[in-house]
């Protein structure tokens, strides 16, 4: 018997399925989110940075100091010093200037401060400090002790800093030792030089006065062997500010000594008795020469 044709399910055909189910829009939000955390992540981390670099700018203080418009002649409790001190902002954005911190002085305690200087970057000011007293009985801080600012940074923070001097510029450096040493000796330039038709040689300096007071001088000879000299009498007085001419003549008096040959200096002394201070400067150059050749003429090979 033949098996029956089979004709399957008879009725409607179903629906056709869509060809592609519509995408929700979820999808799409969470990448558009993750995306956005990147961008935010990515603003924020340069606004980070960019606010770490601008508060390292803002922080940097570079100060130099320069010529010194003012020194006390005293700095102690009863007459306490002040300075007027050049400064130049080396740095990026505008400081103030809030004091200065010298180098073996100390500012009275009940001294108001000063008002704060603005410096801008690339400008010299002036900044002053009142109620310095120099510590004499102490050691001397030497030409390497750092000179303090006060400052107020372009953050608004306030410090201390170290600064230094440009070349040629002692500067704040010098106030101790110019306070507690007392003025010193100054030979602005080199010996002018004349041989005499005896054979000698004079010698002429320039001295001067560094302070503002009548400076004594006490002593004025040399240290040459086998030489002698002729020089001022003493003591004689240099005025405050001014220099003066100071001749000293030149002979040979031993042969055998000046040939051994010892570089002249001067010798001095300022003030007297228990106070006088010594101090030396040697003759270079030119001078030199001559009382070389003066020895050579007078001694030639020998004694």
């Amino acid at each position: 018997m033949d098996t029956p044709l089979d004709l399957g399910v008879v009725g409607a055909p179903p629906d056709e399925p869509d060809e592609e189910p519509p995408r929700g829009r979820g999808g799409w939000r969470v990448w558009t989110a993750i995306a956005a955390a990147f961008v935010l992540g990515g603003g924020l981390g340069l606004f980070v940075a960019d606010a770490r670099e601008d508060a390292a700018s803002y922080s940097d203080v570079r100060l130099v100091s320069g010529a010194l418009q003012a020194i006390p002649d005293r700095a102690d409790e009863e007459s306490p010093g002040r300075i007027q001190l050049s400064l130049l902002n080396l740095g990026e954005h505008e400081v103030e200037i809030l004091g200065l911190e010298l180098p073996g002085m100390t500012v009275r305690p009940d001294d108001e401060p000063s008002a704060p200087v603005a410096a801008p970057p690339g400008e010299w000011v002036s900044a002053g400090q009142d109620g310095l007293i120099a510590d004499c009985a102490g050691t001397d801080p030497g030409d390497d002790a750092p000179v303090r600012v006060r400052v107020r940074d372009a953050g608004g923070t306030e410090r201390l800093v170290e600064v230094g001097a440009l070349p040629d510029f002692g500067g704040a450096l010098e106030v101790w030792g110019y306070v507690c040493r007392g003025p010193e000796l100054v030979f602005p330039g080199g010996a002018t030089v004349r041989v005499n038709d005896d054979g000698s040689v004079t010698t002429t300096l320039q001295v001067a006065n560094s302070g503002s007071e009548p400076m004594e001088i006490s002593r004025f000879q040399t240290l040459a062997p086998g030489l002698s000299t002729t020089g001022p009498e003493v003591p004689f007085e240099l005025p405050p500010n001014e220099a003066l001419d100071v001749p000293v003549t030149w002979t040979v008096t031993d042969c055998r000594l000046a040939l051994q040959w010892v570089a002249p200096e001067i010798e001095y002394s300022i003030g007297s008795g228990t106070t006088s201070m010594p101090g030396w400067h040697p003759l270079t150059g030119a001078a030199q020469a001559e009382l070389i050749l003066m020895v050579d003429r007078v001694c030639g090979d020998g004694p």
